[in-house]
């Protein structure tokens, strides 16, 4: 498999709307339905998706028996021998409801490592790609591999490491570890998706003009889609027939197109081209407002002749290879021509891009378009600015359609611009930092703070939990309401790491704890005692730690420090009921709680208090009383 195969989850749901005008509805793409497929489940979906196209490359049974006995293996292998699909299929097959697989990405803050570990939980499954990172940066990283295995190997963890191409010696104490694959053989692999997208084929392969030549998997991928679309739009022919056109679709069209956008020299005509690459598929209703709307947006003059000497819309589409189905909907007759021509306009003609990007972020505004046409256009059109130099443009449509006044139009087109740009692969990294940028603005609105947090709940928290905890928590710090900090609350519950981590966030100096205000509410809800207390995996409860004891004492001293005993009090009570019930970590609980209120006589007090509202925590007054007597006692010495 390639090395840059990417899966991904698709399925996008819209809301109802009874009756007419927008639903301005900030919390509109936050309800549970509004991007498809549970986050929690996409991981599972993706790998899965994998699994069954999977042809397993030589090397990896013996990378699988390293992985099983020592728990961590590097991938080595050149470019396309399958580095990083083998990597993600030896930790699916150790995979389990409770274990977490995600990716470690390189850190790029300055004077610090490259690899954080503590993004290492008990159990969890990851996977480190470096087969992209410059020498530079191998030097920077290679230090810091055995200190990487070590902490998986403390924390029950399996590590797969893709190590870039020619890398040279690991040293004595990881070479052992370092195995390498040969890429499995395409015709292999092309059976292989054939059979997942269930298109039958002759056994064994016939000769392909596609497999003449030495072949990426990502175009395998690639071809066969063109094959299911060549069978299922078609309808007829043989299985040789729907190959020779998926195989033209991918060598012949960029000359195909390039020779009839110069033979069609009129206005009207190279704007109806281009209206039906971006709608492709959309209604002919769709096409007709739209190829005028375009026409408006470059300033071309407009047709005086009356209205019933004009050429008709069925006409005008046969002029340019494209057709009406009888659904109504407007196709070219080539197979994949759209993207071709999109890609044509985009590199050729730089003049039109101001004016496309305006048209763009007009027309997906339109009532015109169903959701599904909507989340075309604007796919299409992010797919044209993916690259760095293109990439301000996308940024800017998406802070001008979460601009006030919006709509829920525009709203779903900004989502699909950032959920597009965290899915591909080469530029997934570059949307991460930007979403980070956006949600570090203290004048971030509320609109694209919504769009935020459903990138991170929906995209990040699949593959990124760590990137889209500190993304949550700087919007959580900003927001007027409370989605943001119910998302964050709801990433952290799932990992005990990510609840660690966050108290870390919350209490370490340098993040100057206390700073924002809502991170005192943060904390409340962070310091869930049950949570704590929870043995886990390892039988191995986070308050048994003495940094997450200290972090929880400096916790709550701010929150005592800065809010009135009817706000916390009831968190109180819940650790005193914990408390009673867990003898194994009741002293320490109540250490947090007197730790925490040491600076307070009256907290203290209170604390004690507490404790004789209720007969069954008659002996936790008497432990209290202790702590505080230990505590003014060690001060007053």
């Amino acid at each position: 498999m390639s090395d840059s195969f990417e899966a991904h989850a698709f399925g996008v749901h819209g809301g109802m709307h009874a009756g007419a005008g927008d639903i301005n509805n900030i919390y509109y793409l936050l309800r549970t339905e509004s991007f498809g497929a549970s986050p929690r489940r996409q991981p599972t979906d993706e790998l899965r998706w994998l699994r069954r196209r999977f042809v397993e490359p030589a090397g990896l049974g013996k990378a699988r028996d390293v992985l099983e006995t020592f728990r961590t293996v590097f991938l080595d292998g050149l470019p396309g021998s399958g580095r990083i699909a083998g990597a993600k299929m030896l930790l699916w097959e150790l995979g389990d409801d409770r274990r977490q697989i995600h990716e470690l990405v390189l850190q790029e803050n300055e004077n610090a490592p490259r690899i954080d570990r503590s993004h290492i939980g008990d159990g969890d499954l990851v996977w480190l790609d470096l087969s992209r990172v410059a020498e530079r940066q191998w030097d920077e990283v290679q230090d810091e591999l055995s200190p990487l295995r070590a902490t998986v190997h403390d924390h029950d963890a399996h590590l797969v490491v893709v190590l870039p191409a020619k890398t040279g010696h690991l040293g004595s104490a990881l070479d052992r570890y370092r195995i390498e694959i040969q890429r499995p053989a395409v015709e292999e692999v092309l059976a292989r998706y054939l059979l997942a997208e269930d298109i039958p084929r002759p056994v064994p392969l016939p000769p392909l003009r596609f497999l003449d030549a030495d072949r990426r998997m990502e175009e395998v991928d690639k071809y066969v889609r063109l094959i299911r679309r060549a069978r299922d739009e078609r309808r007829e022919g043989s299985f040789m027939a729907w190959c020779e056109e998926a195989f033209r679709a991918l060598s012949r069209q960029a000359r195909d197109v390039a020779k009839q956008v110069a033979e069609l020299t009129a206005g009207p005509q190279r704007a109806l081209l281009l209206a039906v690459a971006m709608l492709h598929g959309a209604h002919a209703d769709v096409i007709y407002r739209a190829d005028a709307s375009l026409l408006t947006a470059v300033a071309h003059p407009c047709e005086n002749s009356p209205l019933l000497e004009r050429v008709p819309l069925d006409q005008r589409l046969k002029e340019i290879g494209a057709e009406v189905d009888p659904s109504g909907s407007v196709q070219f007759e080539e197979l994949d021509y759209d993207a071709a021509l999109r890609s044509y306009f985009w590199a050729h003609m730089p003049e039109l891009r101001d004016a496309l990007q305006d048209w763009v972020k007009q027309t997906a505004d339109s009532p015109d378009l169903s959701a599904g046409e909507r989340r075309n256009l604007v796919e299409r059109f992010t797919e044209q600015c993916l690259s760095e130099r293109y990439r301000p443009t996308l940024v800017s449509l998406v802070e001008q359609w979460t601009a006030d006044p919006t709509t829920t139009r525009k709203m779903e087109a900004a989502a699909v611009v950032v959920r597009h740009g965290l899915r591909d692969e080469q530029q997934a990294r570059s949307f991460r930092r930007q979403i980070y940028n956006w949600a570090r603005t203290d004048s971030l609105s509320q609109r694209l703070a919504e769009v935020i947090i459903v990138a991170c709940r929906d995209e990040m928290m699949a593959r990124h939990p760590d990137e889209a905890l500190v993304r949550l928590h700087h919007v959580a710090r900003r927001e007027r309401g409370t989605r943001a900090r119910e998302t964050l609350i709801e990433l952290v519950s799932r990992a005990p790491r990510l609840r660690r981590q966050m108290l870390t966030r919350l209490t370490d100096p340098k993040f100057v704890p206390g700073r924002w205000p809502r991170d005192i509410e943060l904390f409340l809800q962070l310091a869930d005692p049950e949570a704590l207390t929870d043995p886990g995996r390892r039988d191995h409860a986070p308050i048994t730690e003495s940094t997450v004891r200290q972090q929880l004492a400096t916790g709550w001293s701010l929150v005592f420090a800065r809010r009135p005993h009817d706000v916390w009090t009831s968190t109180i009570r819940r650790w005193l009921h914990v408390a009673a019930e867990d003898e194994r970590h009741r002293h320490a609980l109540l250490d947090v709680l007197v730790g925490g209120g040491e600076a307070e006589a009256s907290v203290l007090a209170r604390l004690y208090a507490i404790t004789c509202e209720r007969k069954a925590w008659a002996p936790l007054g008497d432990l209290v009383i202790q702590d505080i007597n230990a505590v003014w006692g060690a001060r007053t010495a």
